[in-house]
This record gives C-alpha cells, sequence and structure tokens, in this order.
C-alpha cells in the first residue's frame, strides 16, 4: 500500500474521516513518517516530539503496518501505567477499528501483576481472608476474566495482594493445576498471538537480564522492532533493573521454606545485625553517597548463614525428588537454593566493591537495603535493541519523548542509550506558546543561593503568593521533602485545597487535583513527570529549586570522580530533561493557558542558566509574582518584540 500513511493522516484521510474537526498536525506527520522509514530501513531512530503532537498514534499506525507487511513483532514501551492504558484501551482498539489491515495487540506486565489462582485457593483453603480489603479482592476474584490488578478501583495493601498473587520464585509453571487458567500465563499466550505487544521498561530490562544468564526468550516473546515512550525514564530504569537490591524482608521471605526452627531464628539474628550495621554505616560520617572502602561492615556470618540455607534447600530438593519426582515443590525448593546462592554472590561484590557498578544503602522508615547499580547501561542497551549488526534481533529502534534534547542536542541522549548514529528528529509542536505560556522568575526577595539557610522559608512562602495569585490551580513541584512540607504548612494559610504527595495514592490525587478546579497539588520527584491534567485545574506550575541530581545520588557522585567534566556531562543534561519534564506539565491542549514559576535564581544568575530557558520554547517572561493573575485573566499588557533571536522574550 503506497503512501498509507496520507491514507491515515492526511485532511482527507481515515482519522478525518472518522473524527470530525482532525486536523493534520506537521509534528505528528513527521514522527509517524521518521518511525516508518526507521523501521523500513533497519535504522534507530530518537525523535523528541513535545507535548501535543499525539505521538502514540503517530508510532502506531506504522508500527502496525509494519508488523502485518512483513517486518516482524514491534514491542512498544512505556514507563507509565497510564500511558499502556490509553494505548491497550483507547488507541490501538480506535486504530484496530479503522485501519484497512487489520493486527492483533496485547499487553503484557509481570507476573506479580495478576491474581494467582494457585495462591487464592491456598489462602481461602486457609481461612487467610479476614481483612475487608482481602473480602474485596475475593469478591473481584471471582468475576475478573483477566485477573489484572489494573483493574481494581482501588490500592490493595501489600499483605493483601501477597495472599493473592505469586512471584516468578514461586511459580510452579505448567507444574500447576491452575496452568491453563492462569492469567499470567494467559497474557503471555495472546502476547505471543500479537503483532504487537505493549509493556513497560522493567519487564523489558528483567528480559534482557534473564536473556543474558539462559539465552532464551523466557519473559517476552521475541520481536524485531521496539518503540520506547516516555523514552528519557529508560536508562534510569535499565540501571535499576539490573542492578540489586537485597532486604532483609527479601532474605526473611527466602527462609520461609527451611524446614529447620534453629536456622530460621539463627539467620534472624544474623541478618537483623548485618541490616542494623548498614544502618548505622549510612549513618556515620565514612559514608557519602555510596560505599567507598571494602568490607564497611561485617558480611562473613550472613553469607555463611545463607550458604546453609542453600544447602539445605537443595538437601530438601534432592530428598523430595527421590520420593516423587513430579512434586511442584522441588523446583521452588531449588529455586529458592539459586536465589540464596546469588544474593550471597550479590554481598561480596558489594563488600569487595567488585567491578564498575556503584554500591549503596538505601533507607526509608521501612527497611534499610543494599544495592547496587552500574553507572552506564550504554554496552548492554546497544548489544539488545541498539545494535547495527544485521544478524541482531532487534532491527529497529525508535525513543520517543518529550524531553530528549539538551541545549539543542542529542548528544546526551546518545551517549546515554549507547546508540551509534541513530537518526535525529525534533517534531514541531502544535501550541503557540507566545500565546499560551507565562514563565516568572522572581528576584525580589529570593537568595541568590538555594542553599542559603532561609531559601526554604522563602520559597514556602512565595508558593503562597502563588497560590493565592493563581487562585488555586497549580500543580506546586518541589526537589525535597523539606522544602514540600514547608511549603505545605504555608499553602494551608491560602484557604484553598491543598492536596500533596503521599496523602493517596497517585493517581487518585491527580484525579482529585483535577476534578476540583481552584485545589492545589504538591510534589516531589515522580510528580515532575506524568501527571497530566489539561484545563483550567493546572493553570500554573511552581518550581522551587532547579533539579539537579541530589548530592546522595550514587550515581552523580560516582561520575565526580570518573568524569572531570561531569557537571557539563552527566548533571546539567539531566537536571535540564528534568526542568523540562516539570515545564510541560503546564501546556497539555491548544486552549490551555498559564504560568511557570521557578523560584531558583540560579536560572538568571549563573552561567549555565540560559541554558534552561533556552532548552524551553519562546515564551513570554517576567519578574513579577503579580503578573501571575493579570496573565491568566487576559490582562497583561503585550510584550515587546523579541530582545534576541533564539532566546525567550522579556515581558
Amino acid at each position: 500500500m503506497e503512501n498509507y500513511l496520507d491514507t491515515v493522516f492526511g485532511p482527507e484521510g481515515l482519522l478525518a474521516a472518522r473524527f470530525p474537526g482532525y486536523a493534520p498536525r506537521s509534528g505528528q506527520v513527521a514522527l509517524a513518517n521518521n518511525v516508518d522509514q526507521a523501521i523500513r530501513d533497519s535504522k534507530h531512530l530518537l525523535a523528541e516530539a513535545p507535548t501535543g503532537v499525539g505521538k502514540s498514534l503517530a508510532y502506531s499506525v506504522p508500527a502496525t503496518y509494519h508488523a502485518k507487511h512483513g517486518k516482524g513483532r514491534v514491542l512498544i514501551v512505556t514507563a507509565n501505567i497510564a500511558l499502556q492504558e490509553q494505548l491497550v484501551k483507547k488507541d490501538l482498539p480506535k486504530l484496530a477499528e479503522i485501519l484497512p489491515w487489520k493486527f492483533k495487540f496485547a499487553l503484557l506486565k509481570g507476573i506479580g501483576n495478576y491474581l494467582c489462582l494457585s495462591e487464592l485457593a491456598t489462602s481461602q483453603k486457609k481461612g487467610l481472608i479476614h481483612s475487608e480489603g482481602a473480602k474485596s479482592l475475593e469478591a473481584w476474584a471471582a468475576v475478573t476474566q483477566l485477573g489484572d490488578k489494573s483493574e481494581l478501583t482501588f490500592e490493595p495493601r501489600g499483605e493483601d495482594w501477597g495472599k493473592f498473587s505469586t512471584t516468578s520464585d514461586d511459580c510452579d509453571g505448567q507444574k500447576c493445576k491452575f496452568f491453563e487458567q492462569c492469567h499470567a500465563m494467559t497474557a503471555k499466550r495472546r502476547a505471543s498471538e500479537a503483532d504487537v505487544i505493549v509493556t513497560n521498561y522493567k519487564l523489558l530490562f528483567l528480559h534482557f537480564k534473564i536473556y543474558e544468564a539462559t539465552g532464551l526468550h523466557l519473559v517476552i516473546p521475541e520481536f524485531t522492532t521496539a518503540i520506547l515512550d516516555e523514552g528519557h525514564k529508560a536508562v534510569d530504569i535499565a540501571r535499576d533493573t539490573f542492578g540489586f537490591e537485597i532486604s532483609s524482608g527479601a532474605i526473611k521471605w527466602l527462609a520461609k521454606k527451611l524446614a529447620s526452627d534453629a536456622m530460621v531464628n539463627e539467620l534472624a539474628g544474623v541478618r537483623d545485625q548485618f541490616f542494623d550495621d548498614l544502618s548505622a554505616y549510612r549513618r556515620s560520617t565514612k559514608y557519602k553517597a555510596r560505599l567507598k572502602q571494602k568490607h564497611p561492615v561485617k558480611s562473613a556470618r550472613l553469607t555463611e548463614m545463607l550458604g546453609r540455607m542453600a544447602d539445605a534447600y537443595g538437601s530438601a530438593a534432592n530428598a523430595l525428588e527421590a520420593r516423587d519426582r513430579e512434586d511442584p515443590e522441588i523446583d521452588k525448593l531449588r529455586r529458592r537454593a539459586s536465589r540464596t546462592e546469588e544474593i550471597i554472590g550479590q554481598v561480596n561484590a558489594a563488600m569487595e566493591l567488585d567491578g564498575d557498578d556503584v554500591y549503596f544503602i538505601d533507607e526509608d522508615e521501612q527497611k534499610v537495603k543494599l544495592c547496587s547499580k552500574p553507572v552506564s547501561v550504554a554496552e548492554r542497551l546497544k548489544l539488545h535493541i541498539f545494535s547495527e549488526d544485521k544478524l541482531a534481533m532487534v532491527k529497529s529502534t525508535t525513543v520517543t519523548s518529550a524531553t530528549l534534547t539538551t541545549n539543542d542536542s542529542f548528544a546526551f541522549a546518545v551517549k546515554d542509550f549507547g546508540v551509534e548514529k541513530p537518526r535525529l528528529l525534533v517534531a514541531d509542536s502544535p501550541f503557540r506558546w507566545g500565546d499560551q505560556v507565562l514563565l516568572v522568575t522572581p528576584e525580589d526577595g529570593i537568595p541568590d543561593d538555594p542553599n542559603d539557610p532561609n531559601f526554604t522559608r522563602i520559597a514556602a512562602e512565595k508558593c503562597a503568593q502563588v497560590i493565592t495569585q493563581a487562585r488555586g490551580r497549580t500543580l506546586a513541584l518541589f526537589t525535597s521533602w523539606k522544602g514540600l512540607n514547608a511549603a505545605y504548612e504555608q499553602a494551608l494559610k491560602t484557604g484553598h485545597r491543598i492536596l500533596k504527595q503521599g496523602d493517596m495514592p497517585r493517581l487518585q490525587l491527580i484525579d482529585e487535583f483535577k476534578r476540583d478546579t481552584h485545589s492545589v497539588l504538591l510534589g516531589v520527584e515522580s510528580f515532575w513527570a506524568g501527571v497530566d491534567v489539561p484545563g483550567e485545574a493546572l493553570s500554573c506550575v511552581f518550581i522551587d529549586k532547579l533539579p539537579f541530581p541530589h548530592k546522595e545520588d550514587p550515581i552523580a557522585d560516582a561520575m565526580t570522580e570518573r568524569d572531570r567534566e561531569w557537571f557539563t556531562n552527566f548533571s546539567l543534561p539531566r537536571a535540564i530533561i528534568a526542568f523540562k519534564q516539570g515545564f510541560g506539565r503546564l501546556i497539555r491542549t491548544t486552549s490551555d493557558r498559564g504560568v511557570v514559576v521557578v523560584l531558583d535564581p540560579r536560572i538568571t544568575k549563573k552561567g549555565y542558566g540560559w541554558k534552561f530557558v533556552s532548552s524551553l520554547p519562546k515564551v513570554r517572561r517576567s519578574k513579577k509574582i503579580e503578573d501571575i493573575s493579570l496573565f491568566l485573566d487576559g490582562a497583561l499588557p503585550p510584550p515587546p518584540p523579541p530582545m534576541k533571536e533564539g532566546r525567550s522574550w522579556i515581558a
């Protein structure tokens, strides 16, 4: 079919015929054409496509076309559950109805996201379903067709969901009596029959990790084309997945099937001591961001006990096999032995600072974790999805996001992904930035240094002023919980309803913010991206500080030693991408109008500050908080002509 993209996206095309008022968007058409050519030519593409372009339709049309015309299965990967749901419940069904080529699509998640019929039966048999949450899950289990956790209208407690789900370590696979009805296996079978699979980054990188160990495609069916949406998150999720986390709870879970109570009790004491020592070390003056000296705490007793546990599981498996070779418990015991051996290796690697990975101690109110991350995943990503080898399984990979460039360059993304000579695209935005956005960088009363002891208090007071000027309708983004909590106390005085991260599940918070037009939402890191609230409810974005990597970020800390130009090559581009994500929360449609307030004085007073501003579209600018209400009410006088080509306007 020639010119199939014109047939779909043209002014008299299939989309125009289906949707009255449809008009082609130049950015969407450009993205679709570039994805088409990348797949057709077996090339890789990095595409920055601003909000409003319509990325999902732009890449889905060529993806489905080539999947049905000889190029093989396509994998679409996202970082956000909401985007997965949009793809499988809205965009792909819509295309399946109107496109002249027929295709199948499927959603694939990790096994822990599905109802486990075996665990359900066990919980019912043992009378473990007591709480109201567990009873609600039981009622849902009786009627669900897909067994997908995302169907739930509430967020179940971890301990409740644990009675209805399983892990890859505990799954009996084909030996399970519920195998034929298994929701996770059914989802995997659907994926194996699909032309397009939608999944998430964590599952993709887990697939690669297992493939490296086994050479088998055990998690995701083989695919020849990959499309990575929300690509700005991919590398960080890859680092998390290719690293490890070990917690006291993980070891406690591994020991659950031990027959010896004495061994369980002895291991518990040794385990608790090890993690108590890690916690104490993390609080000491010897620790900053990551482990930098070998054997910071004693680990020999822990690894010895873990070795005994692995031997015990191996012996138990052998004894059981001698009695009944078909008993599914044999595989579970051997998997626990294998996982225990793996943890021994990970503990030893951390204590010896083995290899190029960084090792660090993570701690929150609930648990202490010993962790690792690779500093770079470029070589692994190049091997799996950005190879130039004609024999590679994945022939073409497209990475797209609203934020891939820094200072008009893809250099940081190219290096981070390990892709050689990719095709590059920056798609046009459909928004009228000069009319729709005012950028306010106030200077009056703001300390010159954001590390000034008074900055947090002053930022909280300024945030309250911004909320008043915007009459609520504000998403306030912070780089620390300290800044958020201080602002929350001041924001309460404005009389508007104040929602803050942690008060309820993320999606529920966003829904409440969207529903209650004059409410205010306060959030930290995870709220800088993925908040999609079109219309009046989000008329203002407040940013307290430029989002540079935290001083306790182990990757950033390692880069300060490994790269003399670490600030320019790592910290600055990461901060610019995160800043663009925060800025991008404001305008979601062509009719939106709003203000972004950046309090951090470095944006105007540091030599690198212009790089943040020049990474944004050309928008109106002001230094006065009082201009917020004027702009939102359409009463701010028009700006003079641009002061300098390529820079933001000055109001």
